[in-house]
């Protein structure tokens, strides 16, 4: 599990259940705990496992169910230490093909200045 603390930024693209298919984090606004490859692992519970990450994991889920392609609010990522103010923009792809057409979530966290 990466550090709750670890600033995690950047583009994500993740699966219904949460597993990371490819991401781009920006290191210019992210810790250097992160791991090299964060594919395969559950943007949840492993990269980003905030303190009230279980209210953003229900906004995705909630995101992913709607007919919305795209929709954008802030959020207050908390940790042991503090919070975070941040970004956070949703887009749904169909990935038509790879993976037998399954649905994607474009995740894009950014730093709110």
């Amino acid at each position: 599990m990466i550090n709750a603390s670890a600033k995690v930024f950047g583009l994500f693209e993740l699966d219904l259940m949460g597993t990371v298919m490819y991401s781009k984090v920006d290191s210019n606004y992210s810790s250097g705990n992160l791991p090299q490859s964060l594919i395969g692992l559950n943007f949840f519970d492993e990269v980003a496992p905030f303190g009230n990450g279980e209210e953003l994991r229900r906004r995705f889920r909630y995101f992913a169910k709607g007919s919305d392609s795209a929709d954008k609010f802030t959020f207050t990522c908390q940790s042991d230490e503090n919070s975070l103010e941040v970004k956070v923009m949703l887009t749904q792809i169909n990935e038509r093909e790879y993976n037998n057409g399954e649905k994607l979530i474009i995740v894009d966290i950014r730093k709110v200045h």
